[in-house]
């Protein structure tokens, strides 16, 4: 009578260690805005991150920023932007007040690197070419950028999150 009772008990132990050894990892792990669970981690498509991919990648660029630039022609400057959200996708953003003339320059970040394409803006009247590229750091964003129109010049802003 006893060793059917044995039998039945490894039987079961053996019956519960392999359901739970089959256990998907990501039967409780809800990914979000499009990201997929692997191993029981979320992998975020671009213009996502967080532990759930609930956070857009491009909000903690988003404010009002007073900036401190230095121009190789033209000289320093201080004035305010602020980078708004671009319908464009989910990792572009626009730069109001770009190099503090009033420009919307449009830029795409990834992670915590902004990248802002070859483009021209205008420029009451006149068309400016720009591109560059930028790290945000906290509250500090800082930006080096090449714009041209009847000239050429290199700036570096150092931009103060308000």
């Amino acid at each position: 009578m006893k060793t059917p009772l044995k039998f039945l008990s490894i039987l079961a132990m053996f019956s519960m260690l392999a359901l739970t050894a089959c256990k998907d990892e990501c039967d409780d792990v809800d990914c979000l805005n499009g990201g997929t669970c692997n191993d029981g981690d979320c992998s975020c498509v671009t213009g996502f991150e967080g532990d759930r991919c609930q956070t857009e990648t491009r909000a903690k660029f988003f404010g009002t920023y007073n900036v401190v630039e230095s121009c190789n022609v033209s000289g320093n400057f201080n004035y305010q932007i602020s980078i708004t959200t671009s319908a464009a996708s989910a990792s572009s953003v626009i730069i109001n007040n770009f190099y503090g003339v009033g420009a919307a320059a449009t830029a795409t970040v990834s992670g915590s690197a902004i990248t802002i394409p070859n483009q021209t803006v205008d420029v009451q009247g006149n068309p400016l070419t720009l591109s560059g590229s930028g790290q945000i750091s906290g509250n500090i964003l800082t930006l080096s950028y090449t714009i041209s129109g009847g000239g050429s010049e290199t700036c570096t802003a150092t931009c103060t999150k308000q």
